[in-house]
């Protein structure tokens, strides 16, 4: 009896116990939750349901994104030995856990790449890192000449041989940019001989050239034949000797006339004087410092883009300027055109539109008035000079040269 109590009494804590684990499932708690489809927190890492009734799969942590730093970097393929400008660099924003910049290769600011060498080539986007780039000049002489790595793109090199009046006065230093004013002499010339007017004048003996005998009077080179009413003869016309003190054309001979135009401009000054090699010039400084000839602080600093001016007073400048300029200046070196050059002022980069100069332009925009003839005289060092008159038509050039001593 007692048994049969005992076991009745134990089914029916095993039933209470059952239904108190349901119970509590499906109010979601307990370990019998998640089989019920509770909504327990329980650390359940089981899938969740939102309001729409759609699972959705927990989320992991995010990431933290790591902050960003301006990084010079090309924006065209720079080719090995290129001098860097501002057109060729940009700056974009990267990363600060890239290598590059962990490893502090690279640059923030484009002002402190203009002027420098490219080393190596560069493609486009790709970061600007300081082992890319020539200390100086001898770091990259294998590429070519020292001179060639200051030249832009699309332009030439040209030496103008200057003086102190053409030339600024030697005030010209590297990086600085000047006009080229070109003064032209324009003298009448024969189509078919191509020489300049008046031609050769030789007079013809007409009974002799009648006859067959020779026919022809002395050459003379100056002058023409010309019919004087007023004496009712054949008169010979020499050219005028007279000329004013401080011209530079020679008298006698037709005045070419003159026109000045500013016909090149802003060539770029590379270099004044004969261009020395930077590793030459660091060797003959440390012999001379050796030798006692310099001080031991006159060292030649490797750091310099491009030596400066070393000698006192340059026959010579170097211009960089486009091909077709250049062109023009080397036909008016052959052709020996008066060139002046003049210094523009530091970053203009004004295109200025002039007009020719010549002797009638300078009358009409002065409004100068040419003065008629008077009896008044100028001041004696204004005065003309005036030179022996050419020889007679009929005398040989002894006789010509004993008249002009006389």
């Amino acid at each position: 009896m007692r048994l049969r109590t005992f076991i009745l009494l134990l089914l029916v804590l095993i039933l209470v116990g059952a239904l108190a684990l349901i119970l509590l499932g499906n109010s979601g708690i307990g370990p019998l939750a998640g089989l019920f489809g509770g909504d327990g927190d329980n650390g359940d890492t089981t899938d969740q349901t939102d309001d729409t009734g759609v699972d959705e799969p927990l989320q992991p942590p995010p990431t933290p994104t790591p902050g960003l730093e301006d990084v010079v970097v090309a924006r065209a393929n720079i080719p090995v030995g290129t001098m860097l400008t501002d057109e060729l660099l940009e700056v974009q924003r990267w990363p600060r856990n890239n290598i590059a910049l962990q490893g502090g290769y690279t640059f923030t600011d484009t002002t402190r790449l203009v002027g420098r060498i490219a080393k190596v080539d560069i493609s486009q986007g790709q970061s600007i890192l300081s082992p890319m780039l020539a200390l100086n000049p001898t770091d990259v002489a294998s590429f070519g000449s020292d001179l060639a790595l200051y030249v832009p793109f699309g332009e030439v090199a040209v030496a103008f041989p200057i003086d102190r009046f053409n030339g600024a006065a030697f005030a010209m230093r590297p990086g600085d940019s000047v006009d080229l004013m070109m003064t032209l002499r324009v003298v009448a010339i024969d189509p078919q001989f191509g020489t300049i007017l008046p031609n050769q004048v030789e007079r013809v003996i007409q009974s002799a050239l009648l006859d067959g005998t020779e026919f022809l009077f002395p050459p003379v080179t100056e002058g023409r034949l010309e019919f004087i009413p007023e004496i009712n003869q054949v008169a010979a016309i020499v050219p005028s000797t007279i000329g004013l003190i401080g011209q530079d054309f020679t008298f006698g001979l037709p005045i070419p006339k003159r026109v000045t135009q500013l016909t090149i401009q802003q060539a770029e000054v590379l270099y004044v004087g004969t261009w020395y090699d930077p590793l030459e010039l660091k060797e003959d400084i440390e012999a001379e410092v050796a030798a006692g000839l310099r001080a031991p602080t006159d060292v030649f600093d490797e750091s310099t883009t491009i030596p400066g001016r070393l000698e006192r007073l340059p026959d010579v400048v170097i211009l960089s300027m486009p091909s077709q300029d250049a062109l023009a200046l080397n036909w008016a070196m052959i052709r020996g055109v008066d060139i002046d050059l003049a210094l523009r002022s530091p970053g203009d980069q004004t295109v200025f539109v002039t007009t020719s100069v010549s002797l009638p332009q300078i009358i009409d925009q002065g409004g100068l008035a040419i003065p008629e003839q008077s009896n008044f005289d100028l001041h004696p060092s204004m005065e003309e000079v005036i030179f022996p008159s050419l020889p007679p038509w009929n005398v040989n050039e002894a006789e010509a040269q004993e008249a002009g001593q006389q």
